[in-house]
């Protein structure tokens, strides 16, 4: 994880009035090995969160952020597996909530594409939302969950639950790109847990600790 994280990724609205945040991130693992730690409950649990899924197209997709705010809620995405192409492509649609609240939660989507670029994986990653986000949380938590991924993947771990000293200077990169709009990690969708910098990842293109949004390309 970098000291000084670069903002990558990128947090645009659409003509329809929704927001995207996209990724680009180049991995030096082959497809096989990314697509087995975006899919494997185990290794999901190492870089974003406790997950119950079923692999396979219109199965089930629930995850529960392991990072908590200070009630002890954590943000939770509840849905399924709407496209499947493995080892290249994932989509999941699903509801983002938080535990200990009966807000309705938001509608999201999370879409994982991959190519192969000799024995490395591009890997594009695009959180699309209902409406347009003020908010840097969600692109910062994204962005943290991204270098964790890049972190577990080289062998290393991240401390997902308690996600702050990674998240802040994340968070402040962000900021300081998009402007402020709050930083609650565990109540902005895109990281639940984030993670930030140089883990093993290069930059193309929830959560913070709780992330609902983000992103470029690293190298």
């Amino acid at each position: 994880m970098a000291d000084h994280p670069v903002a990558d990724g990128i947090v645009e609205q659409a003509l329809d009035g929704s927001a995207q945040i996209r990724f680009v991130r180049r991995l030096p693992h082959p497809i096989d090995r990314v697509w087995e730690a975006l899919t494997d409950p185990a290794q999901l649990r190492r870089w974003w969160g406790d997950t119950d899924l079923e692999l396979t197209e219109g199965g089930r997709f629930a995850l529960r952020w392991r990072n908590t705010d200070a009630d002890g809620n954590a943000a939770t995405l509840e849905g399924a597996i709407s496209k499947l192409d493995p080892p290249r492509f994932l989509e999941i649609s699903a509801i983002w909530g938080m535990t200990g609240t009966t807000d309705p939660g938001t509608p999201t989507t999370l879409t994982w594409e991959l190519e192969s670029a000799g024995d490395h994986t591009v890997l594009h990653f695009t959180n699309t939302l209902p409406s347009p986000t003020q908010d840097p949380s969600t692109a910062a938590g994204w962005h943290l969950h991204l270098d964790a991924l890049a972190t577990t993947l080289a062998g290393g771990e991240v401390d997902i639950a308690n996600p702050e000293p990674l998240f802040d200077p994340i968070h402040k990169a962000y900021e300081a790109k998009y402007g402020s709009g709050g930083g609650d990690p565990a109540a902005s969708g895109g990281d639940p847990e984030a993670a930030g910098g140089d883990s093993g990842a290069s930059n193309d293109d929830p959560g913070a600790a709780n992330a609902k949004p983000g992103v470029e390309e690293s190298t």
